[in-house]
C-alpha cells in the first residue's frame, strides 16, 4: 500500500510541476513602468535612474544604471520609446541644466 501512495505522490509531484514550469508569465506580460527609475532627454532618449526590470509584451528587459535608450531603438526586439512613451508621458524631463547636456 505505501508503494502505490509513493508512487502517486511522486506522480503528482512530477505533473504539478511540469505544470508550473510550462505556464507563461501571465501577471509579468505587462506589468507598469516604475516611470521615477527613468528621465526624458532633450532629444526623445530615455535615461535609467534606477535598477529596474521591464516586462514589456512579456519580454523581460533590464537596462543598466546611468544608459541611454535613444529615441526609436528596440534593444532585445523591444520598443522600449514606445513604451515608456506610453506610460510616463512624452514630456521632456531631463534638462540640459543637470549637467549632461541634455543627454
Amino acid at each position: 500500500m505505501r508503494a502505490i501512495y509513493r508512487r502517486l505522490s511522486r506522480l503528482s509531484m512530477a505533473a504539478a510541476s511540469v505544470v508550473l514550469l510550462s505556464a507563461e508569465p501571465g501577471s509579468a506580460q505587462n506589468m507598469p513602468i516604475p516611470c521615477s527609475a527613468f528621465a526624458r532627454n532633450a532629444h526623445g532618449g530615455w535615461k535609467v535612474l534606477a535598477p529596474v526590470m521591464l516586462y514589456i509584451d512579456g519580454r523581460p528587459l533590464g537596462p543598466m544604471v546611468g544608459t541611454t535608450i535613444p529615441a526609436g531603438s528596440m534593444p532585445n526586439s523591444i520598443n522600449v520609446s514606445e513604451a515608456l512613451d506610453r506610460e510616463c508621458g512624452n514630456r521632456v524631463i531631463w534638462p540640459a541644466a543637470a549637467g549632461q547636456g541634455g543627454r
